[in-house]
């Protein structure tokens, strides 16, 4: 049975900015069930787990099963943390990625592992986890930031930050803290790489608006994303569909935008 009760109170909490009091509320019931941590890329959940290791006071390991999805590399040291008499967090980053062979290990260490030891499970999507190791878990989502808590999220962060130029250039769909960070740190440390990326994506811009098939060099040349080049054309529903197509193959997005341009052109 997951845990669903407790997620409204910690969700309240969370938005309302109060996370300290989520991390406390945690800390008086002495909870030790694990937890997963669910949501998109960018969202906070790697910075709410450090925190969290900070205002409980224990100490945190790092288990990177992005990279180690079969666990051939930290079985041995999941054994050891997991059987930890110190009060200790071990955080799995990337859960959702490890194999059905890792995670039947993971369940079972889940079942044995020592009263002082804490688990949290960092995912993208928490239904790629076994329904048993779901069933053990106490499952949190972070939802992707809108633009008030990234601009509240700077404002914080960084001083004399111009929230506008970055309002700009970040698209909705790249909406995250990471990437807040990202053009907040370019900004006041680097002003003429942020001014270069401005005007770069001001470029990118305007040639969306002008593409043509002969120039398709050079916006390969100059660096321009071709998902923004694509994007203009997905109102015509054969390129869309063709897009839908080429999406899940994992087709190059250059070849497809050659083959938009083409269809359009011949169509003109």
């Amino acid at each position: 049975m997951v845990y669903k009760t407790r997620m409204p109170l910690y969700s309240q909490l969370l938005k309302r900015g109060n996370i300290n009091n989520a991390y406390s509320k945690l800390t008086m019931n002495g909870d030790k069930t694990p937890i997963i941590l669910t949501g998109p890329p960018g969202c906070g959940k790697s910075y709410w787990i450090q925190r969290y290791a900070e205002t409980v006071k224990k100490q945190l390991f790092v288990c990177p099963c992005r990279k180690d999805r079969t666990l051939r590399d930290g079985r041995q040291k999941l054994h050891i943390w997991a059987r930890r008499t110190e009060p200790a967090i071990l955080w799995l980053e990337g859960a959702d990625d490890l194999t059905p062979e890792a995670q039947a290990f993971l369940r079972r260490i889940l079942e044995t592992h020592a009263s002082e030891v804490l688990f949290i499970l960092e995912c993208r999507e928490a239904g790629r986890l076994q329904e048993p190791i779901r069933s053990r878990c106490i499952i949190k989502k972070f939802q992707q930031p809108t633009w008030s808590d990234l601009e509240n999220h700077l404002g914080k962060h960084y001083k004399d930050i111009r929230v506008e130029e970055i309002k700009e250039y970040l698209k909705p769909n790249e909406y995250s803290y990471r990437r807040a960070n990202q053009c907040g740190f370019l900004q006041v440390e680097y002003p003429e790489v942020w001014k270069q990326l401005i005007e770069h994506a001001k470029q990118e811009s305007t040639c969306a608006l002008t593409q043509k098939e002969g120039d398709l060099i050079s916006y390969i040349k100059s660096s321009y994303n071709p998902d923004t080049l694509i994007h203009s054309h997905l109102a015509n529903e054969s390129i869309l569909k063709d897009y839908g197509a080429c999406t899940e193959i994992s087709g190059s997005s250059w070849a497809f935008l050659a083959s938009a341009l083409y269809k359009v052109s011949t169509r003109s």
